[in-house]
Parts: C-alpha cells; sequence; structure tokens
C-alpha cells in the first residue's frame, strides 16, 4: 500500500527523499566537526564528498518503480500533444479505426445474436427440427408430421434424448360484444421441461393437465399478456372464452419463450379428441439430439423409420423422398438470410481491413516525414528504444480513441440495425444486443491494431540513417522501401474497396430489378385478411358458402369498398399445389399447377385482366360448378397452341383434403393475364382457379379492394365479421402492398442498406488513404518539383508526374479487385436476383468510380505543387 500511496503522494515523498538526504549531508558534516574541522570547511568537504544532492536524488528516482510509469505517463503526454498539432490526422485515423472496429463490432453481435445464441433454451446448440423433402423435386418440403409419426419417431428413434411437438391452432377470445384472434399451439406433455425456462409468472403445464378430463388451463405469452391485457398479474387463475372453451390461465411464460410464433400454449394429449380448428393435424416436431450423434445420422435414422411409415400414410409421402435433421435456428431463420449475414460479415471484415490499412498508411507516410525529427532525437541521445517506444505510445493513443469511439459506434449501430431488421428473418426469441464477447473483441481489435499499424513505422523510422538523414531536408531522396509499403496498402484498400462496391452496385441493381418486376396484378388500395374458420361447423362447401356469402355482402356495403372477393391464398404467393391432367393430352412427366379456391369478383379486386372467355358468376359459385379459370402458363405449358376454353381438367392433388373435391374434372371457362404466384423472384407457375364453395377445405381469407387507404376500415371489417358469427375473428390483416413490401422488399432492401454503407465508407477511407500518400509523397518532393520548375518545367507537366505516380498503385489496385471480385461473385450470387454476378455494367461503373476519386484524390496535392516557388523550394528544409 505505501509504494501505491507514493503514485498521488508525490509532493510528500518529494519532501520525504529532501529530508532524508539533508539528514545523511548533516551527520556527515558533524561527523567532520567532530573530528576537529572548522564547520565551513566540514561542510565544503562533506558537500564534495556526497558529490551533489540533485544527482542522488535523481538515482533514487530511478531505482522507484513508479518512475517507469512517469515514463510512460511522460511519452504518452507528449503523443498527445504531438497528435494535438497534426489534428487533422489524428481525426482521420481514429475515424477510420473506429468506423471499422463499429461496424464489425456491430455486424458481428447481429451474426452472433441471430445465428449463434438466439436462444435462452437449454442446451440450444443441440435442438433440431426434421423435415421431409421430395428427392424429385429438392425444392419442395414439409416440416410437419402427424401425431402418429411423431410417436412412431419418439418410439423408435435411439439418437434424440427427448423431442416434443406443437400444433397450431387460431384461438378466438370472446370478450362482450367483440372477439380477438389468438395464435394457439397445442403443446405435448413435458415441453416446457423440454425447453428448461421458467416461467416469468405462476406455473407451466403439469402431467395432471393432460389427462383426460382435466379442467382445461393455457399458459400465455409475455408479450401478448404485456400488449394486449396490459400485463395485469390478477389475470393469473381467470376463464378465457377460447373457441367457446372456458379455459384458465395458469402462466405468464418468460419473455423470450416464443416456441411456435404462439401466444397461447394449451396441452394436447395424445388420446384428447380432435377440437380444433386446425383441420390437417399436422405438428412440428423439435428434438434434442444426442451429443455424440451427427445431424446426417440422425436423418438416416429418419429415413428407414419414415418409410415404414410410407406405408401406413401412402399419401403423404412423395415416391423418393428423405428426413433431413436441421439446427433449430434453420426453422426460424429464412436461408437467404442466414447466407446475407454470412455476406454482411465478410464485407464489414473487408472495410475493417480498409480501416486498419488506412490508418497504417498514415502513419507510415507521417512517420517518413519525421526522419529528420528522429535523426535529431537520435544524435542528442535518444536511444533506439526510446524512440519505438515513443511511437508505440502514439500508436497506442490512436488505437484507444479508434477503440473507445468505436465501442460507440458499435453500441449505435446494434440500436440502428435492431431497428431497421426485418422482423419475420430472426427468431423471435432473439435479443440483438452488445455483449461481453463483443466488447472483448472491439478491445482486441484495438489492441491488435496497436502492434500492426504502430510497432511496424516505429522499427522503421528507428532504423534511419542518421546521417543522411540530417542532410535530407525533403529533397525527395529517402524512403523508398516505405513508400513501396504505403503503394502496396494503398493498392490492397483500393482492392478491397472495389470489392464492396462491386458488391453493392449487385445489391443495388438487383433491389431495382425486384421492385420493377411486372406484378400482374394491382396490390394498392387492398386489404389483405385471414378468416379462420373452426372446422367443426364448417366441413363443406356448403357451409362454407353460409358464412362467406353473407359476409361479403355486408363488406360491400361499407362505404369506399368496390371489391370484395373470398380466397385461399394471398398473392402473389399462389395457392395449393397438386398434380393436374387435361383431356385428350397424354405425357410422362408429372404435371403440376397451383389450385386457388375463391370467389367471383377475385380477378376484379386485383385487377388481374381477362384474356379470353369469362369469369365464373355468383350463381356459380354458390351451385358449386366445376368451372376452372386458368392462367397463360398452364395454357401455353400444358394446351400449346389448342385452345383450352371447354377443354377438361382434373385435379389429382387434393387428396389430402377433409372434404374431397369427388368430380375432379373442370371445364375451362377462361383465361386471365400472368401474375406473379411464386413471390417475385421465381418464374410464374401454372395456376387455376375454381369457385371455392367445391370443397370446405383449406385456408381462407378476404381481399377488399377500397377507393381510401385499406388501413382505415379494418375496425368495421373486424365487425361485420363478428356480426356474420361471432366465433369467427380476423388474423392478419394487412394492406396488401404493405405485406408484400414486409415479405418481398424488406429483406433485400435492408441487405442493400448495410451493404451500400459499408461500401460508402470503404470508399470515403481510400480517398482518405490515396490523398494522404500523394500529399506526404508531394510534401516529401518539394525540393524536386521546385527544381523541375526552375529548370522549365510547367504546371501541367507537374500535374501529370503526381497524376501519374498515384494512378499507378490506383490501377494496379483495380485490377486486383476485379480479379478478386470475379473469383468471389459467386458467393453472393444466392443474394442477388434479376443481375448476373459478373454484370459488365457494375463493373465498369464502380472502376469508373473508383478511378474518378482516385484522379481528384490525386489532383488535390498536384494543384498544390503548382503553386509552390521555385526558389522557395529551392531552399525548403
Amino acid at each position: 500500500m505505501r509504494r501505491l500511496r507514493r503514485l498521488w503522494q508525490k509532493p510528500l515523498v518529494e519532501r520525504q527523499l529532501d529530508s532524508e538526504l539533508k539528514f545523511h549531508l548533516e551527520k556527515q558534516i558533524a561527523d567532520y566537526v567532530s573530528s576537529g574541522l572548522p564547520p565551513e570547511e566540514a561542510r565544503r568537504r562533506a558537500s564534495l564528498e556526497f558529490g551533489g544532492v540533485e544527482r542522488f536524488k535523481e538515482e533514487c528516482r530511478e531505482a522507484r518503480w513508479e518512475h517507469h510509469l512517469d515514463i510512460i505517463v511522460q511519452d504518452f503526454r507528449f503523443a498527445v500533444r504531438g497528435l494535438a498539432k497534426d489534428r487533422r490526422f489524428a481525426f482521420i485515423a481514429i475515424l477510420a479505426l473506429a468506423l471499422g472496429i463499429g461496424a464489425s463490432t456491430a455486424i458481428f453481435s447481429v451474426v452472433y445474436n441471430a445465428l449463434f445464441q438466439p436462444f435462452v433454451y437449454k442446451d440450444s446448440a443441440h435442438l433440431v427440427v426434421l423435415r421431409l423433402r421430395d428427392l424429385d423435386q429438392p425444392d419442395y418440403w414439409r416440416g410437419v408430421f402427424t401425431l402418429g409419426e411423431f410417436q412412431e419417431f419418439q418410439k423408435q428413434n435411439q439418437l434424440f434424448d427427448s423431442a416434443v411437438a406443437n400444433l397450431q391452432d387460431d384461438m378466438v377470445y370472446a370478450v362482450g360484444d367483440s372477439n380477438m384472434e389468438l395464435a394457439g399451439n397445442y403443446v405435448t406433455p413435458g415441453c416446457f421441461e423440454f425447453y428448461g425456462v421458467a416461467p416469468f409468472l405462476g406455473r407451466w403445464l403439469e402431467p395432471a393437465d393432460y389427462q383426460p378430463g382435466a379442467a382445461p388451463v393455457f399458459v400465455m405469452r409475455y408479450a401478448t399478456w404485456f400488449e394486449k391485457f396490459g400485463a395485469d398479474s390478477a389475470l393469473l387463475g381467470k376463464p378465457f372464452s377460447l373457441n367457446a372453451v372456458s379455459r384458465t390461465l395458469v402462466g405468464i411464460a418468460a419473455p423470450r419463450f416464443v416456441w411456435g410464433g404462439a401466444d397461447l400454449w394449451m396441452p394436447r394429449g395424445p388420446e384428447d379428441p380432435k377440437v380444433i380448428r386446425n383441420e390437417r393435424q399436422f405438428w412440428g416436431i423439435v428434438a434434442r439430439i444426442k451429443s455424440n450423434v451427427s445431424l446426417q445420422e440422425a436423418g438416416a435414422n429418419l429415413t428407414v423409420i419414415a418409410q415404414q411409415l410410407s406405408a401406413i400414410y401412402p399419401n403423404q409421402y412423395p415416391k423418393r423422398f428423405a428426413v433431413e435433421v436441421l439446427p433449430f435456428v434453420y426453422a426460424v431463420v429464412p436461408p437467404r438470410f442466414r447466407e446475407a449475414l454470412y455476406v454482411f460479415s465478410a464485407a464489414v471484415g473487408l472495410l475493417l481491413l480498409i480501416g486498419c490499412g488506412n490508418v497504417a498508411n498514415l502513419l507510415l507516410a507521417r512517420a517518413a516525414t519525421r526522419e529528420r525529427e528522429f535523426a535529431v532525437r537520435s544524435a542528442l541521445g535518444a536511444s533506439r528504444f526510446r524512440l519505438i517506444r515513443q511511437l508505440l505510445a502514439e500508436s497506442f493513443a490512436l488505437a484507444l480513441g479508434g477503440a473507445l469511439l468505436g465501442i460507440f459506434f458499435a453500441w449505435a449501430g446494434v440500436k440502428t440495425i435492431t431497428a431497421v431488421i426485418p422482423h419475420f428473418t430472426i427468431a423471435s426469441e432473439t435479443v440483438i444486443e452488445m455483449n461481453g464477447a463483443v466488447l472483448l473483441f472491439a478491445l482486441v481489435v484495438g489492441i491488435c491494431t496497436v502492434f500492426i499499424f504502430g510497432l511496424v513505422p516505429a522499427l522503421q523510422a528507428s532504423r534511419c540513417d542518421l546521417n543522411e538523414s540530417l542532410r535530407e531536408t525533403g529533397k525527395g531522396g529517402g524512403g523508398t522501401g516505405r513508400g513501396g509499403l504505403r503503394n502496396a496498402v494503398i493498392m490492397l484498400e483500393v482492392a478491397l474497396s472495389l470489392i464492396l462496391l462491386v458488391t453493392a452496385g449487385l445489391f443495388m441493381r438487383s433491389f431495382i430489378a425486384l421492385q420493377h418486376v411486372r406484378l400482374g396484378l394491382r396490390t394498392d388500395h387492398v386489404l389483405s385478411a385471414r378468416v379462420p374458420l373452426p372446422v367443426e361447423r364448417y366441413k363443406s362447401g356448403d357451409q362454407l358458402n353460409s358464412f362467406f356469402r353473407p359476409l361479403l355482402t355486408r363488406l360491400k356495403s361499407i362505404p369506399g369498398v368496390v371489391y370484395v372477393a373470398e380466397s385461399s391464398t394471398l398473392p402473389p404467393y399462389g395457392g395449393i399445389r397438386g398434380e393436374v391432367e387435361v383431356s385428350g393430352k397424354s405425357h410422362q412427366e408429372k404435371w403440376y399447377s397451383l389450385l386457388q379456391l375463391c370467389s367471383e369478383d377475385y380477378f376484379s379486386v386485383l385487377r388481374i385482366p381477362l384474356v379470353e372467355g369469362r369469369n365464373f358468376t355468383e350463381d356459380e359459385v354458390n351451385d358449386k360448378r366445376q368451372v376452372v379459370v386458368i392462367n397463360q402458363t398452364f395454357q401455353r405449358r400444358y394446351f400449346g397452341k389448342d385452345n383450352p376454353i371447354g377443354q377438361k381438367i382434373q385435379f389429382n392433388g387434393e387428396q389430402h383434403f377433409p372434404q374431397e373435391i369427388k368430380d375432379k374434372w373442370f371445364e375451362v371457362i377462361g383465361i386471365v393475364a400472368d401474375a406473379r404466384n411464386r413471390g417475385l423472384q421465381e418464374p410464374i407457375d401454372p395456376e387455376t382457379w375454381v369457385p371455392y364453395t367445391v370443397t370446405g377445405s383449406a385456408m381462407r381469407g378476404i381481399l377488399v379492394r377500397t377507393t381510401n387507404n385499406p388501413a382505415t376500415i379494418v375496425k368495421a371489417v373486424a365487425k361485420e365479421i363478428w356480426a356474420t358469427d361471432p366465433s369467427v375473428a380476423m388474423a392478419e390483416p394487412y394492406p396488401l402492398d404493405q405485406f408484400l413490401d414486409v415479405f418481398t422488399f424488406a429483406q433485400p432492401r435492408f441487405g442493400l442498406w448495410i451493404v451500400g454503407i459499408f461500401a460508402g465508407i470503404g470508399l470515403a477511407l481510400v480517398t482518405i488513404g490515396v490523398y494522404s500518400v500523394i500529399a506526404y509523397s508531394t510534401a516529401r518532393r518539394t525540393h524536386e518539383i521546385g527544381l523541375r520548375m526552375a529548370l522549365g518545367a510547367a504546371k501541367d507537366d507537374v500535374i501529370k508526374m503526381v497524376l501519374r505516380q498515384g494512378l499507378r498503385f490506383i490501377a494496379a489496385g483495380i485490377a486486383t479487385g476485379l480479379a478478386a471480385s470475379l473469383g468471389l461473385s459467386r458467393i453472393i450470387a444466392g443474394q442477388i436476383w434479376g443481375v448476373s454476378a459478373y454484370d459488365p455494367l457494375t463493373l465498369a461503373a464502380v472502376v469508373a468510380l473508383l478511378t474518378i476519386i482516385g484522379m481528384l484524390a490525386c489532383w488535390v496535392p498536384a494543384r498544390r505543387a503548382t503553386r509552390i516557388d521555385p526558389m522557395t523550394a529551392l531552399r525548403y528544409e
């Protein structure tokens, strides 16, 4: 403690040192006096023998450990003063480093939280989901299974520690003269223990809750309880009317427990009656794989079991299939977004390299201009280690400033990305935040950067030739090796920046192409919504019509409503896919088509033009007529040049409907223009439309065209649905263009935003880097330029000389970047659409942009060099 106190009690320590030295001097004087010497002679002789008090003081100070700390503090003070004199250099260096650290830390935080640690569940790294993939059609798979399949997987599979399943169902919460749709999940026993998360309030479902005759109970999602019920803890133990069944709320889930995206979780045992609205009874399965088992081994084992089950459930399995076992995160993060996050990580890694390279180049150039300073200090006695230590102090000061500012940028970046990231692209459980690992990463990058851009200039500067450096006074000599290193770093920066700019250009061209896709339909002024119906009351087409026909009539009476239609799916995402046959047409391969179940005004709502024939009428819908309208792709692919009007089509893919279409032959009565039915990035599939009354199966919804903003009629539509049937509630109401924007444009827009910002920062850093190198190089050649101009060189000649020097390594960097971009383009090919990964227009535009920016960065110092007075330059020191 005494040693530590010396750090902040230096005046007291100095007084104690003075007192101690004075004591020893006075004692020596007293000894001489006692030996018979006069007092003055005794003092003179003692002072000569003692050798000087100040020398002893200095030796005592150097012997203390805090002396080394004082030297370091002095070095940092000197470094800060030196950087303060060159504020522009310090600002650019710190900003470049901070942008690299901040951007990389923010993106890596998103990647870490979204892909590697998105869940709070127990042992989440071993959670997996199952998918059944059709080997003949790899793009088609199903990720849900029947209860019988789940039970067989549980019974026969030995590679899972445990497994649970959930069955989605729409729940209507009735309260007073209104209702509310909530997303429900029936869950198998032990599911909450499986995830290992404690409830926020109350309790989870217990084994007794699954027993036959048990009182109906449920657990509510935290966000639902907070947002829709005001976080009222008094609701625990209260009954709720859910789908006309009184259920008691027994618990509130933890804030990050969001399994299945549900609002409610309810017990469902294997013996429970099928009283849910989800007519198909398909369950999502989550399992915990054993630590010593690979995903491929588990998939192969389940495929063998599924082959046995295919004999029991032949309609649920394709001819050739395989069961895939995938990490749990794959079920909630779309594949394209996972790939996009890795692309963002690579892009931000390039940006970090550009930032570090920029700072390294600035320090190399600055060290080169300080050779005379180093030479003078060496001549005055400064050791090589002293010079290295001083330069490292400057570099560490820059790194510390860059790291601190970078952490702030990272925090701001995480907040910004969290606000703009499309919500459906990451798991609902994910919380994107700065954490200890990310902070440590930022600090490690800062410390490593000290050695990368601090030690190299320090070692080079300390090896300078003393006599040569003292003789050179800006005459253009010296520093050849360092100049080559600076040029190499700039070439690397230009190459990396070109890769970022090409990536951003391809993202921009892809997004523009996506925005200009012809939909074939109009999404403006259209409200879309799902209308889940209780399956026990609406099983047949007639029962379905008894609800939708009066509802459509009611909705048409709402002010501003132009057309209303029933629909089984929402455009532009097609319908129910199944096999079709065309009367009189033979073929060997399977023919597929999308099937839409809709009412007569469907095409009027979406403004899909009729090409030939007619649409079905209201009477044909009410009478369940076997008529069908096809799109142009269906006509071209299956009818060729034949006229399809009056021909017959057979649907063979609806055997999984609880209410099958008995007469599967439909007469073609009309052809409509092609409209996108597999999203905007996939080609249009053959598609058919039939009256919605031909079967009571499939999910249903409504489309409402208005003259006003569709969002303004949401409450009126909900009121009319409740008036038609109080047990039915509207779900997921969206203006159709907003729906399209969220689920089609949001992800590519986010990608363009991220990559565009990185590319812009990279371009700015490269511009600064080129300018700084050319400016320092030109400053070092002041004497040479003055001599050339004194001998008759024109200003244009000087400008050309400087531009030629800069463009040489810019051209080399562009060539290197182009080669790297062409080699890496295949990595981002899956993230772009409508444009080649080797798009010549993008490559040419980026090369032109970099060349122009590089020429401007070179022209400014070149122009300044032409203003040098030859006589002043010849005397330049």
